[in-house]
This record gives C-alpha cells, sequence and structure tokens, in this order.
C-alpha cells in the first residue's frame, strides 16, 4: 500500500529534539534560510488592497467599520474593524479557523464558542482588530460537492496550479496588514497577528514574510506535521505548505520567527492535536529561542479543548506592545532582492544546466552576452569578474614592461590588474569634480612623464560617465594609446546616446551582488572589434588557441563565467529596465528631498548624462564630522548609509606606497573625504527615503 511509501519518507525525519548547544553555530542565518524556504514554497503574490467602507457605527462600546476589500487577484471580500472609542494605538490582525464566521469573531452574532469572538474580546481589551473572511465556501457547485470538503477540493486545485491555498490566505493576510497598518486609529509601528488553528498557520506564514516582528499569539496549531497529516490525521490541507518537510517542520517555522514575542496555546483535551507531539514541539521553538538569544516564547500548555484562553491571549499582547515601542525597520545600506518568481527562474535555469550537463560556457552565458548588447551597444563576453575583464583587456592591449595610468579615485582592482596584467608601473591621475572623471590636464601632464604608456583607463564613478571622456579620448587617440572603460559602476548609463563601455577601445563590467545588475560573480568585457573579441575569448579559456583546441598559445586562465552564475544574471538582465528606471525615480525623489536640508548637496549630473544611480552621492559641509554622522545615522535612526566611493586614494593604499610617483591629486582627496552615499536600490521605498532625510535634516541642523 501507499502508505508504506509515506510512512518511509516521515521516518526519514522524525519529531525534531531541542538542538545541541552548539549544533548551530548561526541561528540568525538558519532563520533567514527558513523564511526564504517559506517564501520560496508559499509563492505569494503581493497586491495592494483597495478599501471600501460600506458603514461606521459606534455601539456597545466598540466603534465599528464595515468594509469591502477589493484585491486584484481574489476580487471582493468583506472584513471589519473594531476600535475602542480611545485614541490610535496597536492594531491585531485577528484569523479565525477553519470554520470560524467573521460575524462571530467579531461578535456581530452570537458566537458558536464562548472563546470564537476573539476580535471583540482583543478591541474590548484596548486593541483595533481587522478581520476578513476567507471564502472557503461557496464556489463550487454544490451539487456536484457530493458532500466532499469545499476546503481540501480548494486546496487540490491550487496544488494543481503549483501553487497552495496556504499562500493564497497568507497573500490576502500581507495585504489587509498594510491596510491595518495605514489606519488612522492604529500606530504602525505596533501591529500583532492572532491566529486560531488554520487561522494559526496562516498568521505563523505571515510573521515569517514581515520584517518588523510583528508579536503572535498562536492556538491550536502545534505539534508536528507527520503527526498532524500522517499519525493523527488532523491536519487540512490548506494549513501547509506543499513541500515543507523536505526542508523543515512546524516547529522550526515558529522557532525561525525569534526574537519576535510569540505565544503558543495548546489544549490538553484537543482532538485535533496529540498532547505529547505538541508539547515536544514547544520545547524545540523553545531551544530555537535560546539558540536565538531572544526571550523565550510563551508556550501554554492549558486545560481545553480545540480552543483559545481569551485571558491569556490578551495579557500576551498588553505586554509584548508595552515591551516594544513604535521602532520602524531599519533602512538598509544595500539590499539585494529576487521575488518568488524570479527565483523560480534561477533554478528553473540551473536545474536545466544541471540536467543537460553543460555546466559553463552554454546557452546562459551566450544568453548573457546577448541581453548584454541592449545596454552596451557592443557585442561582448562573459568572464568571471570585473576584474578578470579589467586584466583581459590590459592583456590583450599588451601592457607589459610598460605604463598604466588609472584614476587616483577608484577600487584597488582597477590598478592591480595592471600589475598582473605585467605593467612595469602604474601611475595615478587626478579627478575632476563635475562628472569625477579624469581630469583632462592631470591627465596630460601623466602622459608627459610617462610615454611609454600603454593604457588608459577611466572609471565611471558612481555611474556617472563624464563629459570629460570626450577630452580624454581625443588625448588618447592623437598619441595613439588605447582607452579601457572601467564601467564596473555604470551598466546601463550613457553619454549623450553613447552607452557607457562603447566610447573606448574595451569596456569592461562588473555584475558582483552589489552592482546594479548582477551575476552573484561575474564580469563582462565589450568591445567593437571582433579580433579583440576572439583574443577575449581565448584568453578566459586559459588562453586555447581556438575553442575546443588542446592548444594554448598564451597564458591565460580559469576566467569563465559558469551556467549557474549565467542564471542568475539572465533573470537580472531580464528585469534590469524595471531596475534602473526605479533607481532613476528614487533619485529624482531624493532631489526634491533634499532640498533645503543644511549643510548638505547631491552631486549636480552633468545634464548630458544618464546616470544608473549605481550611487547617489552628496557632499557634506566642511565642518560635518563624517564618521560622526554615520554612526548616529545608525545608531539613533537605524539609516545605514552605503560605502563612499572611495574613501582612501589608491596611492594611499600600501601596495602603492612605494610603486608610485609622489602626487597630491588634491580633487580627487577632496572628493573622497567629503561625499557619502545614501541608500537608493529597487526595492527602497518613498516612506524610507523620507525617513533617510529626515534623519540627516535632524543631525545636521
Amino acid at each position: 500500500m501507499q502508505i508504506r511509501h509515506l510512512s518511509r519518507l516521515l521516518e526519514a525525519r522524525p519529531t525534531p529534539s531541542p538542538p545541541a548547544p552548539d549544533a548551530d553555530a548561526e541561528p540568525a542565518a538558519r532563520a533567514r534560510r527558513i523564511r526564504s524556504t517559506v517564501e520560496r514554497l508559499a509563492r505569494v503574490e503581493r497586491v495592494p488592497v483597495r478599501t471600501v467602507t460600506t458603514g461606521v457605527d459606534v455601539r456597545d462600546g466598540l466603534h465599528r467599520e464595515q468594509w469591502i476589500l477589493d484585491s486584484p487577484l481574489r476580487g471582493e471580500f468583506r472584513a471589519t474593524l473594531l476600535s475602542p472609542a480611545s485614541a490610535r494605538g496597536p492594531g491585531i490582525l485577528v484569523l479565525g479557523g477553519k470554520n470560524a464566521r467573521r460575524e462571530q469573531l467579531t461578535g456581530e452574532v452570537v458566537p458558536d464558542h464562548p472563546d470564537r469572538n476573539m476580535a471583540e474580546h482583543l478591541a474590548r481589551a484596548g486593541f483595533t482588530t481587522l478581520t476578513f473572511e476567507y471564502a472557503l465556501t461557496g464556489g463550487f457547485d454544490p451539487q456536484r460537492l457530493t458532500g466532499r470538503d469545499e476546503g481540501a477540493l480548494l486546496a487540490h486545485a491550487f496544488a494543481l496550479t503549483g501553487r497552495s491555498l496556504l499562500g493564497a490566505l497568507v497573500g490576502d493576510a500581507l495585504g489587509v496588514l498594510d491596510v491595518l497598518r495605514a489606519h488612522e486609529r492604529v500606530d504602525a509601528g505596533r501591529v500583532g497577528l492572532f491566529g486560531h488553528s488554520l487561522g494559526a498557520a496562516v498568521a505563523l506564514h505571515t510573521a515569517l514574510l514581515t520584517e518588523d516582528e510583528p508579536p503572535l499569539c498562536a492556538a491550536g496549531h502545534l505539534g508536528s506535521y507527520a503527526s498532524l497529516y500522517a499519525r493523527h490525521l488532523t491536519g487540512f490541507e490548506g494549513a501547509v505548505l506543499p513541500g515543507i518537510l523536505e526542508y523543515t517542520d512546524l516547529p522550526a517555522l515558529y522557532g525561525a520567527l525569534a526574537p519576535t514575542p510569540l505565544q503558543l496555546q495548546f489544549g490538553t483535551s484537543d482532538p485535533y492535536l496529540d498532547t505529547d507531539d505538541a508539547r515536544a514541539a514547544g520545547r524545540v521553538v523553545g531551544a530555537a529561542y535560546s539558540a536565538a538569544h531572544a526571550p523565550p516564547p510563551e508556550v501554554l500548555e492549558l486545560p481545553m479543548g480545540h480552543g483559545t484562553h481569551v485571558d491569556h491571549a490578551v495579557a500576551f499582547f498588553t505586554r509584548a506592545f508595552a515591551q516594544r515601542p513604535s521602532t520602524p525597520v531599519a533602512v538598509a545600506a544595500q539590499r539585494i532582492r529576487f521575488d518568488v518568481v524570479e527565483r523560480r527562474a534561477v533554478t528553473d535555469r540551473v536545474d536545466a544546466a544541471l540536467e543537460s550537463g553543460v555546466l559553463t560556457q552554454g546557452p546562459l552565458v551566450a544568453r548573457f552576452e546577448e541581453l548584454t548588447r541592449e545596454w552596451t551597444g557592443r557585442p561582448g563576453a562573459a568572464v568571471a569578474s570585473g576584474s578578470a575583464a579589467l586584466e583581459i583587456a590590459l592583456r590583450v592591449i599588451g601592457v607589459q614592461g610598460r605604463t598604466v595610468l588609472v584614476p587616483a579615485n577608484t577600487f584597488f582592482a582597477t590598478a592591480a590588474a595592471a600589475v598582473r596584467a605585467g605593467a612595469s608601473r602604474v601611475d595615478f591621475v587626478d579627478l575632476e569634480l563635475d562628472g569625477l572623471g579624469m581630469d583632462p590636464e592631470a591627465l596630460s601632464a601623466a602622459l608627459d612623464r610617462h610615454p611609454d604608456t600603454a593604457a588608459v583607463v577611466p572609471v565611471h564613478i558612481g555611474g556617472i560617465v563624464a563629459p570629460a571622456l570626450d577630452h580624454i579620448l581625443d588625448q588618447c587617440r592623437e598619441r595613439g594609446i588605447p582607452v579601457l572603460e572601467d564601467a564596473a559602476h555604470a551598466f546601463g548609463s550613457t553619454l549623450g546616446d553613447r552607452p557607457a563601455g562603447a566610447l573606448g577601445r574595451f569596456g569592461a563590467f562588473s555584475f558582483f551582488p552589489t552592482k546594479v545588475a548582477t551575476s552573484a560573480e561575474g564580469g563582462l568585457l565589450s568591445c567593437a572589434d571582433t579580433g579583440d573579441l576572439d583574443h577575449i575569448r581565448r584568453w578566459r579559456d586559459h588562453g586555447k588557441s581556438a575553442a575546443g583546441s588542446t592548444l594554448h598559445d598564451r597564458p591565460g586562465s580559469n576566467w569563465r563565467m559558469s551556467e549557474l552564475h549565467a542564471a542568475v544574471g539572465t533573470v537580472d538582465l531580464e528585469r534590469f529596465a524595471r531596475t534602473v528606471g526605479a533607481r532613476r525615480d528614487l533619485a529624482a525623489h531624493y532631489d526634491d528631498l533634499l532640498a533645503g536640508v543644511p549643510r548638505v548637496r547631491a552631486h549636480p549630473v552633468p545634464g548630458s548624462v544618464r546616470s544608473n544611480y549605481y550611487k547617489y552621492l552628496v557632499y557634506l559641509d566642511e565642518s560635518a564630522d563624517r564618521s560622526l554622522l554615520k554612526k548616529r545615522l545608525r545608531e539613533r535612526h537605524g539609516i545605514h548609509l552605503a560605502g563612499e566611493v572611495y574613501d582612501n586614494l589608491l596611492c594611499d593604499h600600501p601596495f602603492f606606497a612605494d610603486r608610485t610617483e609622489s602626487q597630491d591629486h588634491p580633487r580627487a582627496r577632496w572628493f573622497a573625504r567629503h561625499h557619502i552615499a545614501l541608500p537608493l536600490y529597487p526595492s527602497l521605498t518613498h516612506a524610507e527615503q523620507v525617513r533617510v532625510v529626515s534623519a540627516l535634516r535632524g543631525e545636521l541642523s
């Protein structure tokens, strides 16, 4: 029988026991993995929910609002908000069990159990509550149901699409939670979740997919999945994510919430739970919180059935909100996000590569190269990194035994690539402050000092292609010196109608995770000449004399991009138009917000330049202490600034201290000391930008 097959699978994953003290040295990383797994399996489609108020009244001491919510995915559904008549305070999203009716939860009709009207109980205790209907029934033809459970049929039908009913309910809850946070009677920084039975499963997974750690009270949903779905046979199909047991179990899901305030209730007479199993699961949750050095969760074993202890729930939320002042989530310096659809696209492409056995230099790399051409205007060869792209270009040019000129202000790799390519000397050129490119006069002086110059490597700082680059190109053209653009910052940027990387002989790009487009690790070297392109491909593949040859005619290296990295890169490039558009919109918003902020000014991007805004650069007044400002923004406001570009000149690095001529580079040094970079990435919200600028204003006023 198939039950034997199921039993064998479940036996491989016994009920978890508390881990040893050092079993997981990084509980935070483990929790992140669990949250990521939930997001991937739930495949939640996050959409804004529109609210239409159909009625407002005050009776029995409670303010009531009746709403129709409109979701682009689900259509219209009803919700009720209850609030004490007092002022603004904490809010709680109340999620009932599978058979709970919204009118019972809110007390509008007499509940069939004394604890069913949890939304009313919590509202009378001083919280604003919001409850919405799941609508698990009424969607199928009653004559065709023939006694079958409609919710179970829904769960099975969702599974046919590769999704889950639980994921759909969590999507609804996330949208409604945003509505609750935005309500005038709710303190947006103090919002919690209550769930019973199926509602507890929805609340748990909703909490795992939020960033502000809402306090959670979950009743009647504790144990191991093996017990609920195989031994006890009481689990509802819509309360679990398909495939979750391959990665983790229910107690670990709760444990991944640490340090979120958590109360778990279960009844010793609950016919849907196994008491011993629930008790063991509670110990696992407690151990996870202990490993995370978080205050212990409240695991309450109560003499009741499949219900909720109202007083314990009220007391829990009262404590949780009293101990938790309204504190906004930190604004990160950098946030790299692939949504669930994009992550599935990456995994599908990785799976195809693994199935084919072609793991490097295959069709995904070719597709990656094809997608980059739209933004570089030239063919290019994908390589292992931006550093590899620079070194290959300098080897093709032939800089061995000669001088290479680079800006004084850039990343170490720009100059180090010339050293590795055999340059006898690397010297540094001051920048000009309008476009942050090489200063033409300083370059002219450097070229006069070094008549053996083999290559000039201008860098597009922060995504700005300096208009002065045309003067650099003219000088080099007159002297017969090739130009290699270090466009690591500038994928998608333009000077007029000319893309970054299309102005010199070569354009080198980085696809490191912090860049505007990423392949996790990777780079690109673009060029116009087909002969150069052939040389690049040979250098990147150990210097083979021809594709597929076993003979080598140059000391190349393994500078190839793998198919697995290209899987990430192709997905990111396919969304890049949205990415760069979002960055430009956010930069324009910063421009508006910074008007009038004292002691700070944004770097003005030259009018002929269309920046990708890899960095949003701001100059501080001479009187401002940059280190102290960054420290105060982080500690007082939760604002983390991105790294500078760059705070140390290349001539100040120990490696180059005795290898270059002594030069002052006054403009590069002024820039290095006086700028900061504000957070800017596609998932940054306008509200977060307001927080950043408000914090700046407060600290600089």
